[in-house]
């Protein structure tokens, strides 16, 4: 007897919540999936006075907003906004990847889900996206 494996065919992107109010308001748009929210409202904190690690969270939220919306070119300049901040932010290595996988790119993508695992702790998002990128579907 065999089984047939299914394989996620969508990537999974991470939401980045922090005690900031704004950043709070993105988050729940990111989860909610109300892309043009997320970029609407990280256009408006990234540039502000915010916290190296609230503005790592706008960015890398921002970056999931774009990816969602096609905007591969924008998402990835903001995963790297959000890495020069903190080289170890697991979400907006997993969001890059995210980005890296609408663009067709599966080898940068694989490489940014496996840099963001290193750098968490078992995320859900990132070995979900692991697998999707790993998945071998049954003929």
């Amino acid at each position: 007897m065999s089984f047939a494996q299914s394989c996620q065919t969508e990537p999974s992107l991470a939401g980045h919540r922090t005690a900031n109010g704004a950043v709070r308001a993105q988050y729940t748009a990111v989860e909610r999936a109300e892309w043009h929210n997320v970029v609407h409202i990280g256009e408006g904190l990234v540039e502000t006075g915010l916290s190296a690690r609230n503005r790592t969270a706008a960015w890398s939220n921002l970056c999931a907003g774009y990816a969602a919306t096609g905007e591969v070119d924008a998402a990835v300049a903001a995963c790297d906004s959000a890495l020069e901040l903190r080289a170890t932010a697991w979400r907006a290595l997993n969001n890059r990847g995210v980005a890296h996988w609408v663009a067709g790119n599966r080898e940068a993508a694989l490489a940014d889900f496996e840099a963001a695992n290193a750098a968490s702790s078992g995320e859900d998002e990132v070995e979900a996206n692991i697998a999707m990128v790993t998945c071998t579907p049954a003929s």
